[in-house]
């Protein structure tokens, strides 16, 4: 069954693929902005993802945050040559409207990093690449867990596969947040 898009928020960010270096500012700009971790919206979601936790388990904190993200998001490649980019208050009010959506890996890094930023946890995004150095295909979020000092990396779209996909790396960079 088809469904509208939804009226109350705008298109999605849509411009030519230019690099990971244009989408991972998109991406930033957007976690960062009134739509992503200013939302009132996606503050309420995010506090109802952790409200059964126990206060202060900030490893249970990120693991629900990417669990949530991994069973209301459905993974989808953007087009060949356009690169769409919804922002974090678009992604949960389809998800609040049709019970989950698609997005790509961008907006998948985009959504974590912004719910874990809202709990008050760093988060970073991570581009890699598996052949050549230097080409880049993939991005995913990792978060600091203050207690152990440790990242971890949070990946729906690799799943339980994390692991496996880390050692597949040829290539990676490191884009703060802040």
């Amino acid at each position: 069954m088809y469904s509208a898009p939804l009226a109350l928020s705008p298109p999605h960010t849509i411009r030519p693929f230019r690099g990971p270096v244009t989408t991972i500012d998109t991406m930033i700009r957007q976690a960062k902005g009134d739509r992503g971790e200013r939302s009132v919206l996606v503050r309420s979601v995010t506090e109802s993802i952790v409200r059964e936790l126990q206060p202060k388990d900030y490893l249970s904190e990120i693991l629900a945050v990417r669990h949530w993200v991994a069973s209301n998001l459905r993974y989808a490649n953007d087009p060949l040559t356009v690169e769409w980019v919804k922002d974090p208050q678009r992604l949960v009010e389809e998800v609040l409207a049709h019970g989950t959506t698609v997005a790509d890996c961008d907006e998948l890094a985009e959504l974590i990093a912004t719910m874990v930023r809202q709990l008050g946890r760093e988060a970073e995004f991570v581009t890699v690449g598996f052949g050549a150095p230097g080409r880049f295909s993939h991005v995913f979020t990792r978060v600091l867990e203050p207690r152990s000092g440790r990242y971890i990396v949070t990946d729906p779209v690799a799943g339980l596969g994390e692991a496996a996909m880390l050692r597949r790396v040829r290539t990676y960079k490191i884009w703060k947040l802040d």
